[in-house]
């Protein structure tokens, strides 16, 4: 088989609804929300005022209402910081029972009929919607009994992978994603956030965006995100630092095992040690790998 399904059992859902919805999460967020429609998704964050990351999240909507995909253990945080931003707005911030499934490799366009042909597009499917977040990558989104039936098809058309397997897919494709650990870490260019489609310089004010946007027209950002592999019996935890000689020069920002063995990570790295010896705290020499975008 040429194709791998995976229960993304780990990520979670929030539910923005009512009639000011949009403007609410337009004026709280780095991306443009006016421009997403229900055939579209799109990155996007939320930002200290300082302009670093406090959260990241895929943004799609569904029966009308926006939904913030991102990691389970994120989205208590995210909903509380969210409701200090209500107050007479007419907007619902809930929790909701939703399930996705990651759908990948070679054959990954031709296991399920209607999938959506450009990146970042939507589908609309009888029973949840997909999005093209890749040439090789899908996900499915949709009410957990819906999402056991689509489950049950794709299994003999395709092989079960585990979380671990689209970890390592979103590390390869150099997606950040902003963890408790990691939270607060990182202004939206460290983590290449711009060049994913996740920031927009033409929008009007959130929390953060003066930073956010005088980075991006006052030059070169110093630290950027790479990919690399390291050799380690033990995966890197992101918050880790990673080093040049003594001095710290960089943060993990994701992990996930390598097949070939070690582990394929993500670090934010400062640029002007990226020729150089890069290593975890334990001593492994991190050996950079291509990017699938090019850095400023």
């Amino acid at each position: 088989m040429n194709s791998h399904i995976t229960e993304l059992s780990h990520l979670g859902f929030l539910r923005i609804s009512g009639e000011d919805a949009r403007d609410f999460l337009q004026n709280l967020t780095s991306n443009d929300v006016r421009h997403l429609d229900e055939k579209t998704a799109q990155y996007n964050s939320m930002c200290s005022p300082k302009g670093r990351m406090l959260a990241s999240f895929l943004l799609f909507k569904m029966d009308g209402d926006y939904i913030l995909q991102l990691p389970k253990e994120m989205v208590e945080r995210v909903k509380k910081r969210l409701s200090m931003y209500v107050f007479r707005s007419k907007v619902s911030i809930a929790e909701t029972e939703l399930s996705a499934i990651g759908l990948s490799g070679q054959d990954a366009c031709t296991t399920l009929p209607g999938l959506p042909e450009a990146k970042m597009a939507v589908g609309k499917m009888e029973s949840g919607i997909a999005i093209k977040l890749s040439d090789s990558r899908f996900e499915i989104v949709a009410e957990p009994e819906n999402a056991a039936k689509i489950l049950e098809h794709l299994e003999k058309n395709a092989e079960s992978s585990g979380k671990e397997y689209w970890e390592r897919l979103e590390i390869l494709d150099a997606l950040p994603t902003v963890l408790p650990e990691t939270e607060g870490l990182f202004v939206p260019q460290m983590a290449n956030f711009e060049l994913i489609g996740g920031v927009s310089f033409q929008k009007g004010c959130y929390p953060g965006q003066e930073v956010v946007t005088r980075t991006h027209f006052l030059g070169k950002i110093k630290r950027r995100m790479v990919i690399a592999h390291v050799d380690s019996k033990i995966g890197p935890n992101p918050g880790e630092e990673v080093f040049s000689g003594t001095e710290a020069t960089g943060t993990v920002a994701r992990s996930a095992p390598s097949p070939e063995g070690g582990y394929d990570i993500l670090a934010v790295i400062h640029m002007e040690h990226r020729t150089g010896e890069i290593r975890l705290k334990s001593g492994e020499l991190l050996k950079l790998m291509p990017m699938p975008y090019s850095l400023p």
